[in-house]
């Protein structure tokens, strides 16, 4: 049943209403195919098209774009603006840009070519070369990590034995680093870093080319010293205590995390964990009960407030408001039970929320097999399912469904009804010009 709907045109057949095991549904310009509860799933509408068989694979085709999925996501290909990209995760990755350049990666192999038509390839570990990858204008490897080097723009780098060994040189900068044993790292004019012993000893001078230079050392966790011509910070048995000035600004932590107290221009802070925090600057205002129980927060700008209540860090009830005061997103997440959102007269719900995930590949693959419950909502439309299409209930401003399978469908349309019952052995239709009963799928009265 399944390859006779894909393959002819959806239009050839009338609407089927036995979910879970198969619907088949017309809603103006979509046309929409679910079978086998969540696992089976085909939309059509006018410039985009969607396919699943969950939770092995999906595909969707918009008038810009084309993405699928297959084992999420451990297989998936994109086409969108940026150019076109295919990865099987963490063995073959390709990119292509439409602006130039690209890239093939079959692990251990892999190989590209730069916008400019510049060529690069290789083995790994054995030997190999990027180019304009990775944030670097060249990498070169032998051995990996044996032999290492870069380059971006002037600056060239070389790591043996990754990480031990590291040489930097590049105009007005040079730098050597034995790690963890000696380091420095020196900029003519802007900086100049030297540690033994990392993270024991280390003593840096930075921002030489600012007005505000600063000097750092430290014999670490004992103590701690960062100083420039407006701030100082001593840290002494590092976390637990610490001093920071800089200008109108003040900080204590006595011993951290416990008790804090901080001020500034604008800004105000106190802490005594577990049982209350308080943060308040000229944008945002937090108040912490039990951390990490609850949090409530209020944030605000030129064009929005947002207040937001936390519980235990990853549920969170949020509501935001513009200048006039009317709310423009309400949105509930309370893992892993419960999802809403509410936004520009969208509504949009679903339980239980076991993956906080929200991804175009995991919609397609694999949320509809982990909900029991979705609700959506508009202006226009509306659609209720409960148990993979057990129960439906679909809504716009021309028609409306009921579909409990297999006691009972329901189907209206201006002034025509339709009621079949019993996956349709008892079928009811009335209208303004007739009406019938029919019985068995065949007897007409």
């Amino acid at each position: 049943m399944l390859c006779i709907l894909i393959l002819f045109p959806l239009r050839a057949f009338a609407e089927i209403s036995q979910a879970p095991l198969l619907s088949y549904y017309v809603l103006e310009e979509k046309k929409q195919i679910e079978a086998l509860g969540p696992f089976f799933y085909y939309q059509k509408e006018k410039t985009s098209k969607t396919f699943a068989f969950r939770p092995l694979f999906s595909y969707e085709k918009t008038s810009k774009t084309i993405s699928w999925d297959i084992l999420y996501p451990l297989i998936r290909f994109r086409r969108d603006n940026w150019g076109k990209r295919f990865q099987v995760f963490p063995l073959i990755n390709h990119g292509e840009r439409y602006q130039g350049g690209s890239y093939k990666e079959y692990f251990p192999v892999f190989w590209g070519k730069t916008k400019t038509g510049e060529k690069y390839g290789g083995f790994f570990p054995i030997y190999g070369k990027y180019k304009q990858r990775f944030d670097r204008d060249e990498i070169k490897f032998i051995l990996w990590p044996l032999y290492i080097a870069s380059k971006k723009a002037d600056l060239r780098t070389y790591h043996f034995l990754w990480p031990l060994f590291t040489y930097h040189q590049g105009e007005k900068r040079k730098a050597f680093k034995f790690f963890p044993v000696y380091g420095y790292d020196y900029k003519q004019g802007e900086f100049s870093k030297y540690y033994f012993l990392w993270p024991i000893f280390l003593y840096q001078k930075t921002k030489l080319n600012t007005p505000e230079p600063h000097t750092y050392f430290s014999v670490f966790p004992f103590y701690i010293s960062d100083k420039s011509p407006v701030s100082y910070s001593y840290t002494f048995l590092w976390p637990f205590f610490r001093i920071h000035h800089y200008k109108e600004y003040r900080h204590y932590d006595f011993p951290w995390p416990i008790l804090g107290w901080s001020k500034g221009k604008d800004y105000y802070a106190f802490r005594f964990l577990p049982f209350y925090i308080y943060e308040r600057d000229k944008d945002k205002e937090s108040t912490y009960w039990l951390y990490p129980f609850y949090k409530h927060q209020i944030e605000k700008d030129k064009k929005e407030t947002i207040v937001t209540d936390f519980f235990l860090v990853l549920d969170r009830y949020e509501r935001r408001y513009n200048k006039a005061g009317n709310q423009t997103l309400k949105l509930a997440r309370f893992w892993p039970f419960y999802y809403y959102k509410a936004q520009k007269g969208y509504v949009r719900t679903y339980f239980p929320a076991i993956l906080p995930i929200e991804h175009p590949g995991f919609e397609r693959n694999i949320a509809p097999i982990l909900r029991i419950y979705y609700h959506e909502r508009d202006a226009h439309k509306s659609y209720t399912n409960w148990f993979w299409g057990l129960y439906t209930h679909r809504k716009n401003k021309n028609r409306e469904t009921y579909h409990l399978f297999p006691l009972f469908n329901y189907d209206k349309k201006g002034k025509q009804k339709k009621l079949s019952l019993l996956a349709g052995i008892l079928q009811i239709e009335t209208s303004e010009q007739k009406k019938y009963i029919k019985i068995f799928y065949f007897l007409k009265l």
